[in-house]
């Protein structure tokens, strides 16, 4: 991306007129880049001085467009956070993005595919992969695609980011083409096979694999080579990851679209509700702190069978409120 465009897209988020891929992009470039080295960059190069006034005679540019009187605090601040690291990487030659997993794209077109509460989706490729996305699942496709005059689609590479949710890939075989999943932390990288990946807000990313082999990473650090009936759990915030057995039938749920329970707290049934259902299950926690449920629920039965079956393993009655139901 060259400098101007980078700075117009700044000066987007700055003023809150960015669209949501813009955001995403910024945001993620600004958690990944290496501060500290960038800083040293600025300390040591004996041109602290010149870097700040050219910091000041930016952040004064802009003050055209955004007052420093109107500007809301914070705003400003974010702002000029992002400069104090772009400022230094503009001036001693360090790359834009750092090479990160979270930030493995190029500059270019993204067919961004999302999918709400209780929606799946099938998703087939130009190379005739498969992809099978659970609810709100967000999956970006990158544009590389060449057509030759015979009109004849043809990729030049194989890559796909998982921003969030669940998905389950069957790749298509191809050995000069290795396809990688590429989520905020890790990267999955295979030439053809049947896995699964799970990105959980509360800093987990699972990979599960139950045909062929795959490398998961973080970009720099091969964790591990995954063979059937093996299940990855990353763990961002410490670093840390297990490898797991788990039994490979899990994986034809995605064609039936069935959720297994297996010992599923209350909380993990509720989350599993919300996600296909949009509507919050509650319970009296004297009691459902106690419960737990094994049984399979099918997305295509509605929000009263599937009530009905939950509330048949501890003999409850539920009723619904709004956008609320009610175990008791």
């Amino acid at each position: 991306m060259e400098r101007d465009q980078f700075k117009k897209l700044l000066e987007c988020y700055a003023d809150g007129t960015a669209n949501e891929e813009q955001k995403i992009l910024i945001e993620d470039w600004y958690a990944n880049y290496d501060d500290e080295d960038a800083m040293q960059e600025f300390s040591s190069s004996g041109r602290t001085e010149v870097v700040k006034e050219e910091m000041k005679a930016i952040i004064l540019s802009n003050s055209r467009h955004y007052p420093f009187w109107k500007m809301q605090i914070k705003q400003y601040y974010k702002y000029a956070a992002v400069l104090a690291l772009l400022i230094p990487a503009f001036f001693f030659g360090k790359q834009l993005f750092k090479p990160s997993v979270g930030l493995q794209q190029p500059a270019e077109r993204f067919n961004v595919i999302q999918t709400r509460n209780g929606e799946y989706k099938k998703v087939i490729l130009a190379d005739r992969s498969v992809i099978q996305m659970n609810p709100e699942t967000r999956l970006r496709i990158p544009a590389k695609f060449a057509v030759r005059t015979s009109g004849e689609r043809v990729y030049t590479s194989r890559s796909v980011f998982l921003d969030r949710g669940e998905a389950f890939f069957e790749v298509t075989k191809d050995a000069r083409h290795p396809f990688t999943v590429y989520t905020k932390h890790i990267q999955t990288r295979v030439l053809g096979t049947r896995f699964a990946v799970n990105t959980q807000p509360s800093a987990i990313t699972e990979v599960s694999v139950s045909d062929g082999k795959v490398e998961v990473s973080d970009g720099k650090k091969v964790f591990d080579y995954l063979v059937p009936g093996k299940r990855l759990h990353y763990n961002f915030r410490t670093g840390k990851w297990r490898v797991r057995d788990f039994a490979t039938r899990e994986h034809n749920n995605w064609f039936e679209q069935v959720i297994d329970l297996d010992h599923a707290s209350f909380e993990v049934l509720a989350e599993v509700i919300r996600v296909n259902y949009g509507v919050v299950l509650k319970g009296n926690r004297r009691f459902t702190a106690g419960y737990l449920y094994n049984l399979q629920l099918r997305s295509a039965h509605s929000l009263d069978q599937t009530m009905k079956i939950i509330c048949s393993v501890h003999q409850n009655k539920y009723r619904r409120i709004g956008n609320e139901v009610v175990i008791y």
